[in-house]
């Protein structure tokens, strides 16, 4: 025994700290029981979860469950983003339109202006994106032995912003009016253009004052304007013709202050860059589909520790590689990028195999209560690898994953699982990891293997990210005779905005067919 634990331990300590795609919750119960199921691991796709709970059980059934299933998320508020710099757009829209006309603009459109600088620098960060993933197979299980067919597919839309090319250019038009620059008549407007004043010059990381020049480079302010302090007389000025009060003044001054820091830095940038019109903005997408052949075996180890048992997978797993970037500031066309993507992309096979543990603690030791089981599985121990497209070169890494899971029985009819991920996965957003951590239960209402309700509930969190809030699932179905019908989602806790309207940051569902005996 000693031998065994001290081998199994080599094996699995050769997990990565990273890997190349998230654990995948494959099958209507686990999804229902928030993704919690390496320690329950029975029926067909115990293979998947646990190839140990394939050993054969007076409670483990046999035969096929066909589960198919998807989720989506939005990483790192990119919804959130997106939308504040959709709502931006009218007000650059109104600089541009004063930059053609020579017209004037407010000290709102620019503080605006500033918010959005910002919000296309915090675009930038890691862990920002979107990521779908779809999986589905057939599974089948006779006795100890296993058979299936799974895909595994997750896509990534990683979005970078250009914010070196955002030069507005010189139009040969005037922002303001003659003598806008000059002074001001009211003690309260004075106060407030203090206050912008000393906000632009906040913006500002080097002698270069960033907001003048972008606004006023190039002759597009009248000559009165020469720098910050006399821009924001002139954005006073303006507001008080308009009659903008000094507190709305004073309130855009606080708004550029707020987002000095993280605008500064795209402000420089896009007055040593080139034209929004070379702007290289795009969105790439990141995807990988992996189908798995897997035969899966196990074994009862009672002679080393009474209600272990040890099970192994190996696989033929074929790996479709597919990138594409889609430059949204040029011409090109948005189903030009996604015919090239399919066009470009690369298959190749790699072996793989899978191995886990589950002991029955009760078999060792009867008085324990709630029947304990523990298992963990290693999964894609020998990290294969796969062609990427000629376009991008390399290899594609499948790094191995590593998860802990424990179950419980409080009553025959009532079970309670837990799982953690040893390993912290990336995924397809670049820079966004994943270790997911899942609670869940299963009441079985009728718990008639003829005739059954299953009622299932529970609750993961993506403990790699420290911003990530609870999801949670729900399961249910119907389980007549042989034939199992199962249908479970997820929805996160955490909202975010699109469109004015309130939608989750995950979402997903699962669906399955079984036949079971």
């Amino acid at each position: 025994m000693k031998t065994l634990i001290v081998s199994l331990t080599a094996l699995f300590s050769f997990a990565a700290a990273a890997g190349a795609e998230q654990w995948q919750v494959l099958g209507t119960r686990p999804m229902g029981m928030g993704g919690a199921f390496v320690a329950v691991a029975q029926g067909p796709i115990a293979q998947y979860w646990n190839p140990a709970g394939l050993v054969k059980t007076s409670a483990n059934v046999s035969g096929m469950e066909i589960p198919v299933g998807a989720m989506a998320e939005f990483t790192g508020g990119i919804v959130k983003n997106a939308s504040e710099i959709g709502d931006m757009a009218d007000q650059l829209n109104a600089i541009q339109t004063a930059q053609e006309t020579g017209g004037a603009i407010t000290p709102q459109q620019a503080a605006d202006f500033v918010k959005t600088m910002s919000l296309l620098s915090d675009m930038n960060k890691p862990g920002k994106g979107i990521l779908v993933e779809a999986n589905g197979g057939v599974n089948f299980k006779f006795s100890k032995v296993a058979l299936s067919v799974n895909n595994f597919t997750s896509v990534g839309a990683n979005p970078f912003i250009d914010v070196n090319n955002l030069n507005l250019g010189s139009t040969g038009n005037s922002i303001f009016t003659t003598g806008t620059g000059g002074s001001l008549n009211d003690a309260a407007y004075t106060t407030a253009a203090n206050e912008l004043e000393a906000a632009l010059d906040s913006l500002d990381t080097t002698t270069t004052e960033s907001v003048y020049n972008l606004f006023c480079g190039g002759g597009q302010c009248d000559g009165s304007i020469t720098d910050n302090d006399t821009l924001a007389i002139a954005l006073a000025n303006y507001a008080d013709s308009q009659n903008i009060s000094p507190e709305e003044v004073s309130q855009a001054a606080a708004l550029i202050a707020q987002y000095a820091d993280s605008a500064a830095p795209v402000l420089a940038g896009a007055l040593s860059g080139g034209s929004y019109t070379d702007n290289t903005s795009n969105l790439t997408l990141d995807a990988a589909s992996f189908v798995e052949v897997a035969a899966g075996y196990a074994w009862n180890m009672d002679k080393y520790l009474s209600g272990l048992s040890l099970g192994a997978n190996l696989k033929m797993v074929n790996g479709r590689i597919a990138t594409s970037t889609f430059e949204f500031m040029s011409n090109s066309e948005t189903g030009d990028a996604f015919d090239d993507m399919l066009e470009d992309a690369k298959s190749s096979w790699a072996p793989a195999a899978d191995l886990g543990l589950l002991w029955n603690v009760n078999a060792k030791y009867p008085g324990v209560p709630f029947r304990p089981r523990i298992g963990i599985v290693g999964r894609n121990l020998n990290s294969p690898k796969f062609d990427r497209p000629d376009t991008v070169g390399g290899t594609y890494t499948l790094d191995r994953q590593v998860r802990l899971g424990l179950a419980f029985n409080p009553l025959n009819f009532w079970t309670l699982a837990a799982d953690v991920d040893l390993t912290k996965n990336d995924t397809a957003v670049d820079g966004f990891k994943s270790r997911q951590l899942a609670l869940g239960t299963e009441i079985n209402v009728f718990n008639r293997k003829a005739f059954n309700i299953p009622l299932r509930a529970g609750i993961m969190k993506n403990i790699a990210e420290s911003d990530s809030e609870l999801a949670y699932t729900l399961g249910t179905g119907l389980n007549l005779l042989f034939m199992h019908l199962d249908v479970s989602g997820v929805i996160s806790s955490e909202k975010t905005t699109l469109d004015d309207n309130d939608i989750p940051t995950k979402v997903g569902v699962a669906v399955s067919f079984g036949l079971l005996f």
